[in-house]
C-alpha cells in the first residue's frame, strides 16, 4: 500500500519530531543508524520532506534536521502526498481505470471501504499525534534489535 521510500519518510519524520529541536538538530547519519536504513536513501528521502517545506534543515557543524511546533501538526495524508501521491485512495484494488461505483470490479465495494478507512486514519493524525504516544511510552519507533543494541 505504502511505498518504502514512504514509510521511510513517516518513520524519519516521527524520528525527528520526538527527538531533535531548533536547539537540537539531528543528523542524516544519526537518523539512518539508529531508524535501520540506507543512509543515501533516507537521505534523498529527507531532502524531498525538506524541499516540501515538512520539515526544517540547516547546513553547516551544527547543522541537521529537527520540526517546529507548526509542522509537527501537519497530517500523515501530506506526507503521503509529498512522497507517495495520493492516488492509492481513488483508484481501484485490481488497478482498472474504468471501475467505479457505477461500473465496479469484483473488489470495489468492499476495497473501497478500506481504501477510505486508510485515508480517515492517515488524514486524521497528525506528526504530533504518534509522537505523543512514543513519548507517553505506548508506542515505538526503532526496532527491538536497535533499542538492545544501544543500552548500556
Amino acid at each position: 500500500m505504502l511505498s518504502k521510500s514512504c514509510i521511510y519518510a513517516l518513520r524519519s519524520i516521527v524520528f525527528i519530531a520526538h527527538n531533535a529541536s531548533v536547539d537540537s538538530k539531528i543528523s542524516i547519519k544519526e537518523i539512518a543508524t539508529e531508524l535501520e536504513m540506507p543512509v543515501h536513501y533516507s537521505g534523498k528521502i529527507l531532502q524531498q520532506l525538506t524541499k516540501s517545506k515538512i520539515i526544517l534543515s540547516v547546513k553547516g557543524p551544527n547543522g541537521g534536521f529537527y520540526l517546529n511546533e507548526k509542522l509537527q501538526k501537519t497530517k500523515l495524508t501530506k506526507v503521503i502526498e509529498v512522497i507517495d501521491g495520493l492516488d492509492f485512495f481513488t483508484n481501484c484494488g485490481l488497478g482498472l481505470k474504468e471501475c467505479s461505483s457505477e461500473h465496479p470490479c469484483p473488489l470495489h465495494n468492499e476495497f473501497k471501504v478500506c481504501r477510505d478507512g486508510l485515508w480517515e486514519l492517515f488524514n486524521s493524525k497528525s506528526i504530533l499525534d504518534l509522537v505523543s504516544k512514543i513519548e507517553e511510552g505506548n508506542a515505538f519507533i526503532k526496532n527491538i534489535a536497535t533499542l538492545e543494541k544501544n543500552t548500556p
